[in-house]
């Protein structure tokens, strides 16, 4: 009666394509996004961090901020925004980010009624409550977040698939889901899509989304097929019969991941969570790709020659801890301790991220100028070793007003928020953008020490 009640389902729903032999996944690197549009001497990516619908609201604000903040550097004036070669997201962050990646400039209209506004929480209880929706109960090929799927495809991304997103250009979208087995961020890009041969331009954005939203418990996994064997010869992003044994921890952490990844006997299928397990922050799928030697390969060195400055910005929407915990006798609510259990490991984690991050700008900007050096004295009228770098992380405890900023930063997550609250986040993240000084310094000109992370509180 259920089956009949919720239809046959396909157990191969959604199932990631393969790619087809002799190809693999391009028109969509960081070097040839840089080199396609914008200004080829700066090179800017942006991350949101997770944080549900507050975090979304934030850094969508924080996108129109951006069309504030102007771009010199001696050469045509231009905006922040224009100049964004990649936007990353995880987790709530990846609504805005996604929104943004195959809108443009509509984003700032249609976003708010697309997602904002929406009662995204009702579908959610839907899942669950209403006998229609039980279609994940009466197939094991489907599960909860297969629905959410549909909603995310229905009401905000309207069928969307990469290849529409790799017809747009600039920005490349970076969405960070996290693996299960490994518990590693698995970015959804084309080098990541080569290890188990899988054509990304055939994957739906809200599929993506999905699995970067996919909170543990609430939503089961997102699955992906891992369709490495004989006939792909698709290339893997690193040498793995070179593995030196005694590589840096993050390197050789790495190198583990992607050989295990490339072994479908050992992995024929990837289980996706929510990214914000693995990088909450949104910025490990880059610094992933600079640390496996990424940004060392032929091609990004010769068509990222021009660049000199190298700007990477952590949009975090995060909320604060409640110090009133400490005050209770008594701590008895279970969404109360989980909130304050994964909050907590969340931001230590966020400071390590932000701490390696910074000190691989500092790598990058070391490569990039010897990179240019050995190519000539001058590059495009400017001296080969005129080359800076800087992480900016702005977030909800940069706003002027206290008193608003504390209320900022208890509002829940959740995938439904008060419009009041909605708005208030969207004007803050545009506040925080336009007056963040760091990102006006160093996009106006003025000297920057490389790498140095700037974080105001």
């Amino acid at each position: 009666m259920l089956a009949a009640l919720c239809g046959c389902s396909d157990v191969d729903r959604g199932i990631n394509p393969p790619l087809q032999q002799g190809t693999r996944n391009s028109g969509y690197d960081l070097s040839e996004i840089n080199a396609s549009g914008g200004r080829s001497d700066i090179l800017i990516l942006v991350a949101f961090s997770g944080g549900g619908k507050r975090s979304a609201a934030f850094s969508h604000g924080a996108l129109r901020g951006m069309r504030h903040v102007p771009v010199r550097l001696g050469g045509p004036p231009s905006t922040l925004l224009a100049e964004i070669d990649q936007i990353g997201g995880v987790s709530g962050g990846s609504f805005s980010a996604a929104h943004y990646a195959l809108y443009g400039e509509r984003s700032f209209e249609t976003f708010p009624q697309d997602f904002l506004h929406r009662d995204i929480a009702a579908y959610v209880w839907g899942t669950y409550l209403l006998p229609w929706q039980w279609g994940w109960l009466a197939s094991p090929g489907v599960g909860t977040n297969d629905r959410m799927t549909e909603v995310y495809d229905d009401h905000i991304f309207r069928g969307a698939t990469f290849r529409d997103l790799m017809a747009r250009g600039r920005p490349r979208l970076s969405i960070s889901a996290t693996d299960l087995a490994s518990g590693a961020a698995f970015p959804f890009l084309p080098h990541a899509f080569d290890v188990i041969c899988s054509d990304l331009a055939r994957f739906s954005v809200a599929r993506a989304v999905a699995a970067s939203n996919g909170f543990p418990l609430l939503f089961t996994p997102i699955t992906l097929a891992n369709h490495r064997g004989p006939d792909c010869d698709a290339p893997l992003p690193v040498n793995l019969s070179v593995m030196p044994m005694l590589a840096e921890y993050n390197r050789r952490r790495l190198l583990e991941v992607v050989a295990r990844m490339a072994d479908r006997d050992r992995t024929p299928w990837l289980h996706l969570l929510d990214g914000g397990i693995s990088d909450n922050l949104a910025l490990r799928a880059s610094l992933n790709f600079a640390i496996l030697g990424g940004t060392d390969e032929q091609d990004f060195v010769e068509r990222a020659q021009p660049v000199r400055r190298i700007l990477i910005i952590s949009v975090d929407g995060q909320s604060a801890t409640d110090p009133a915990l400490s005050r209770q006798r008594m701590i008895n609510g279970l969404v109360q301790i989980f909130d304050a259990v994964s909050g907590a490991q969340i931001d230590n984690y966020n400071l390590e991220t932000l701490a390696v991050t910074a000190a691989e700008v500092d790598r990058m900007v070391e490569r990039q100028r010897s990179n240019r050096c050995r190519h000539a004295r001058t590059i495009d009228g400017r001296p080969c070793e005129d080359v800076q770098g800087r992480l900016v992380h702005v977030s909800l405890a940069d706003h002027p007003d206290p008193v608003l900023r504390d209320r900022l930063r208890r509002i829940p997550t959740g995938l439904t928020l008060p419009r009041e609250d909605v708005e208030l986040l969207v004007a803050a993240g545009e506040t925080v953008m336009r007056n963040n000084r760091d990102i006006a310094a160093f996009l106006g000109g003025e000297d920057a020490p490389g790498g140095r992370l700037r974080q105001r509180r």
